[in-house]
């Protein structure tokens, strides 16, 4: 009979998996984009059940219509077009990609060339034994307070972007999309390991 074969030791280096954030000190600030319907949410990692009005119009926040203009607003569900493409470049297949308008208030300022997207796939990714929950144990599995995550490999199954089902607000992207994004040298996106990041 032979011996069973040691489990083998998750590698302690650089993680697998990082968290798609973007940041300016003079970054434009957007109102979340409303949602398609009573049943369907942005942030729901779900297709929606209709079709949805185009363009979808993201509010600039008042005063902040001067602001930075980036290619990634992760609360907002908003990426411009090229980063959308090069997303797709890299092999992401999941996002489903609406065309986006930018608008102040007032309807006197508008940016186009952006993308609302739907994330589609929540993956059950941390991992519960290294990640410091704000929340009592066992209260919240699904948007929990985070205070330190772990992103269990395993779990993630090698997919290159999706939601986080702890915590849905958190993009998350394998080392290839972080690699292939850094090469190509967009302003203001940073990907924070999972270590870092607090909800």
């Amino acid at each position: 009979m032979r011996p069973k074969a040691k489990k083998q030791k998750k590698d302690p280096g650089e993680p697998s998996y990082f968290i798609l954030d973007s940041i300016s000190s003079k970054m434009m600030l957007l109102m979340p984009p409303p949602q398609p319907s009573l049943r369907d949410r942005w942030m729901g990692g779900h297709r929606f059940s209709k079709p949805i009005e185009e363009p979808v119009v993201v509010t600039i926040r008042p005063r902040h219509e001067n602001g930075d203009l980036l290619p990634f607003f992760g609360t907002a569900c908003l990426m411009s077009t090229g980063f959308a493409e090069a997303l797709a470049q890299c092999g992401v297949d999941n996002l489903d990609l609406y065309d986006a308008v930018l608008r102040s208030e007032d309807g006197s300022v508008e940016y186009g060339g952006y993308k609302a997207f739907n994330l589609v796939g929540i993956r059950k990714a941390a991992d519960l034994e290294a990640t410091v929950f704000n929340d009592p144990p066992g209260t919240r599995m699904v948007d929990a307070s985070i205070e330190s995550l772990a992103i269990d490999p395993d779990k993630a199954g090698g997919v290159l972007m999706f939601r986080l089902a702890e915590y849905v607000g958190a993009v998350v992207v394998h080392r290839k999309v972080k690699e292939f994004i850094e090469a190509r040298d967009f302003p203001g996106i940073v990907f924070r390991e999972p270590s870092a990041f607090v909800s």
